[in-house]
């Protein structure tokens, strides 16, 4: 789940709560900002989200402008045992790297997930910059993905150049921060490698300006 996200929703829980001040009645946005979302409406979901993406992209802190410091996670929780395991179908696809990638990713398994990615492999998260290298997609696997639910629903796949395969998926997330009812809808675009592995993952989250907005407040 994006750490952004939870964030501002929690945000909104405590305002309603009456344990953060909220927003002021009357409050106006700025004529930059009103310029923004009202552009932002009038695209389609797939422009929507990388606009999003890269308005916020650099909010927060700069780890690198840290210094010193000690990084603090959960604690890695077991994969589950095979006997808990369910399998996903993609209608469309049946590339068993994407299916495994899935089935791996619902299980918390994450050292099975991390050998369908190559060496070199990278994974774009929703407003996140691309993250590189087997040991740092791990890391994010362990630190910002566990307990996810994937369901993934329909799919295509088409050759790229040099033996390359682009394989896109959309579907479903049903994350921790907020409960099985809620399902944010997700497009993953895999491109594989002529042997069948993961050189890069990109994944969206498919919802209109209205929407995210919503979950912020």
């Amino acid at each position: 789940p994006n750490i952004k996200l939870g964030f501002w929703y929690q945000l909104g829980e405590w305002m309603n709560q009456g344990l953060v001040a909220p927003i002021p009645k009357g409050y106006q946005l700025s004529a930059n900002a009103s310029a923004v979302l009202g552009t932002i409406q009038g695209l389609d979901s797939g422009q929507q989200i990388t606009v999003l993406r890269n308005s916020v992209i650099d909010m927060g802190f700069d780890v690198k402008n840290l210094g010193n410091y000690t990084r603090v996670s959960e604690p890695v929780v077991a994969p589950k045992n095979m006997a808990e395991r369910t399998k996903v179908t993609i209608q469309g696809v049946d590339n068993p790297t994407i299916l495994n990638y899935m089935n791996n990713l619902n299980a918390n398994d994450f050292n099975a997930l991390i050998e369908l990615f190559t060496p070199d492999g990278g994974l774009q998260p929703p407003f996140r910059r691309p993250i590189v290298g087997k040991d740092a997609v791990l890391r994010f696997f362990q630190e910002e993905c566990q307990n996810l639910k994937l369901i993934p629903e329909q799919g295509i796949s088409e050759p790229a150049e040099d033996g390359y395969t682009q394989i896109k998926v959309t579907g479903k997330c049903q994350t921790p921060w907020f409960g099985a009812g809620v399902g944010m809808n997700i497009a993953w675009r895999f491109l594989l490698n002529p042997e069948g592995k993961i050189f890069f993952v990109a994944i969206d989250l498919l919802a209109s300006a209205k929407e995210l907005l919503n979950l912020a407040r």
